[in-house]
């Protein structure tokens, strides 16, 4: 008899959901416990549909920066014990995620982490710094998105054989044919919340005009919300920059916004991965990214499927006019950032997460359930 998996996360995406219901189709049973439906920034709640257990629990968020938030919730065991799982994926450190973690040792059962992140992204406040370290001498695996997040883990002590990476994949599919570079009528693409702490829009911002003053008839597309996002809009029309603006743009239909454009650039500060990168490239836009990015040099690889700079501006104005210029070049780089985007990706992903899941039942948990 199958195992129950029960996955206790923050909430469901559109990206998870995907994942999930790939799993349910090859006879995992799954169930998702979730902190909220939607936190106060998203909008996607409603736009997909789980073929797979779904809970929330009563609680609140409570915003820790524009991009992060914590979650302490109530009826946790309860809620556990109701979805009765023989295996439990936790999904961070929150004072939630703790409990439920604390729920499995007292009832034997086997723990995992199913965490995106890697070394510069990971919080080591004093909570972080007590709360890591226990959470994860009671995990039997540890998953992660990327191999910078298992170099963190195997760093931290995690043996190598309970490590597993599960690469995420966008929610939707690639697009059987792409328009070519003269096709798409933008020529940079900003996708993500727009502000300057984790995603630089600032950095963006001077990449851009300064771009405007020597390629004529700039054209920028952007689609995201953010407090800098009156900044940003008012700089670039004082430049003279054309700009088309979408505060939010619905998952289904975002393909549209990569298919109109030449080249998106993510000059982050601090991103656990960048799925927006996946999206990108497999609509056949190479990714112009900082090395503070986590798909940096594992998905997007420099002067292949994109570029990988360090944070120097004029060193982006180079790096993206010298593609611009030459459509020949685009035309290659565009071509590797599809073929780099696996057709199997969503059929690989399910393969490593149940792989994390037969780890758990092969090997009982760490701890022994405390009475």
């Amino acid at each position: 008899m199958a195992p129950r998996v029960v996955v206790f996360n923050n909430m469901i995406t559109p990206y998870t959901n995907r994942l999930y219901n790939e799993l349910v189709s090859r006879g995992l049973d799954l169930a998702v416990l979730s902190c909220t439906a939607q936190e106060a920034d998203r909008s996607w709640a409603g736009s997909f549909t789980p073929r797979y257990t779904t809970r929330t629990v009563p609680g609140i968020s409570i915003p820790l920066s524009r991009s992060r938030h914590t979650h302490v919730n109530v009826g946790i065991a309860r809620a556990l014990k109701r979805l009765a799982p023989d295996l439990l994926f936790v999904n961070g450190l929150y004072p939630s995620m703790l409990a439920g973690a604390a729920w499995a040792r007292a009832n034997g059962k086997p723990l995992a982490l199913t965490i995106d992140g890697w070394r510069e992204t990971m919080p080591n406040t004093a909570y972080h710094r007590l709360a890591r370290p226990w959470l994860l001498r009671q995990c039997g695996a540890v998953v992660c998105c990327s191999d910078k997040g298992r170099a963190y883990f195997s760093g931290e002590g995690v043996h190598d054989a309970d490590l597993f990476v599960v690469p995420l994949v966008p929610a939707w599919d690639p697009p059987k044919t792409v328009p070519d570079f003269q096709e798409r009528p933008f020529h940079l693409l900003w996708c993500a919340r727009i502000n300057d702490d984790a995603k630089n829009a600032i950095f963006f911002e001077n990449v851009a005009i300064a771009l405007g003053r020597i390629l004529p008839a700039l054209k920028v597309r952007v689609v995201g919300s953010g407090v800098a996002e009156q900044r940003m809009l008012t700089r670039l029309a004082a430049a003279g920059i054309e700009v088309r603006h979408d505060s939010y743009v619905p998952w289904p239909s975002i393909s549209e916004v990569y298919l109109q454009s030449r080249l998106l650039l993510l000059p982050s500060l601090l991103e656990p991965w960048g799925l927006v990168c996946n999206e990108a490239l497999q609509c056949g836009v190479p990714c112009l990214v900082s090395p503070h990015v986590g798909a940096a040099g594992e998905l997007v690889r420099d002067h292949d499927n994109g570029l990988v700079c360090a944070l120097d501006e004029q060193a982006w104005v180079d790096a993206a006019r010298a593609l611009l210029d030459q459509p020949a070049r685009w035309r290659t780089m565009s071509q590797q950032a599809r073929q780099s985007v696996r057709s199997d990706a969503l059929q690989d992903a399910a393969s490593r997460f149940i792989a994390a899941v037969d780890h758990l039942v092969d090997a009982p948990g760490r701890q022994e359930a405390v009475q």
